[in-house]
């Protein structure tokens, strides 16, 4: 009897310990050993909503840069049919990608596969292997952001690119869908000058104004029209004066871009004035908001970059000055000042 009890325990390890080895070393339907259920979003992503919404935009993203969309189809993105539920498990998770498994759609996709070092920080470092666990950026001790809306300028923007090359720094700018279909060669600039491209709707709207499918519909020929040009998608969104609520926030997955620190640039429309405010107004982890469709704006940026690193300020991207990734559906306004809409 014993030894019956000895064999059939030896026989219990050998299959849970084989279970563990094929989700180590192999493509794995995603099977929990111990409970035989399928892994779920919520499993994956610690029941956050706003990192399963994250992965719905990765998947479109994704979606977009494996296959050649048209302005049309990049457009219809925001619609395509994607799981909202926890619950829901409908993807494959290996040791290289998670692929999504779609339902009938437009597109003719069957399956979207997001290598996982996109991955690293939204799902939890339990279900990856360990060279895409997530860990802090380290960065100095005084930081800032700056970020430029409204543009592209054909004029002024390039020649703000080659000012921030100039101090070695790097910026983020939420582009106008209009003006991004008239100057496609200046978005793609910003691209090569190695600085970021966000959303800022297609013609400046106060989204919160609008009906659902309108916002949605500002976002997303925004979207095609930055697509066209670079060949990617935005991945964050700021909206028209800093405007949102819960109904337009969670119409699109995407990080929501707000700040800390108005240049006001916008108002005073002369130099000194800007420099100025920026530098009354600036502390360790602002994000700094200016424009680049003025020319006191661009004027003002170099005294503003000389002066804060003097301060010891060292000027990030928004996923530094952060330090954790940027989820869908919540607003930044700094770094440690992060809500829900």
């Amino acid at each position: 009897m014993i030894t019956l009890f000895k064999k059939q325990l030896l026989i219990t390890l050998g299959i849970a310990a084989a279970s563990v080895f094929a989700f180590n070393s192999q493509s794995v339907q995603s099977v929990s050993a111990a409970s035989s259920k399928p892994l779920t979003f919520g499993d994956i992503t610690n029941n956050n909503l706003h990192r399963m919404g994250t992965i719905r935009q990765l998947t479109r993203s994704q979606l977009a840069e494996d296959h050649k969309l048209t302005g049309k189809q990049v457009q219809q993105l925001v619609y395509l049919p994607l799981p909202k539920r926890l619950t829901a498990h409908n993807f494959t998770l290996s040791q290289t990608h998670l692929t999504i498994h779609l339902v009938k759609n437009a597109y003719n996709v069957s399956r979207v596969a997001i290598p996982l070092n996109k991955l690293t920080g939204i799902i939890l470092n339990r279900y990856m292997p360990k060279q895409y666990d997530y860990v802090k950026p380290k960065t100095p001790k005084k930081v800032v952001s700056l970020t430029f809306d409204d543009g592209p300028d054909p004029t002024l923007t390039p020649k703000l690119l080659k000012i921030l090359k100039h101090y070695n720094v790097h910026a983020t700018f939420f582009e106008v869908g209009s003006s991004v279909m008239k100057y496609p060669s200046t978005s793609r600039l910003v691209l090569k000058y190695g600085d970021q491209l966000g959303n800022h709707s297609w013609n400046h709207p106060q989204l919160t104004n609008l009906s659902s499918t309108s916002a949605l519909h500002q976002i997303a020929l925004t979207d095609a029209a930055i697509y066209k040009a670079t060949g990617t998608l935005p991945q964050y969104v700021r909206p028209p004066y800093g405007a949102i609520n819960s109904r337009v926030g969670n119409l699109f997955d995407r990080p929501i871009i707000q700040w800390s620190v108005d240049s006001r640039d916008w108002a005073y429309l002369n130099t000194p004035k800007t420099v100025s405010h920026v530098l009354a107004t600036t502390h360790n982890g602002s994000i700094i908001l200016m424009h680049d469709i003025h020319p006191t704006s661009v004027a003002a940026v170099p005294q503003i970059i000389k002066t804060l690193k003097k301060r010891g300020y060292t000027f990030v991207l928004l996923p530094n000055l952060i330090q954790r990734p940027l989820l869908s559906g919540l607003q930044y306004f700094g770094r440690g000042d992060y809500r829900g809409v």
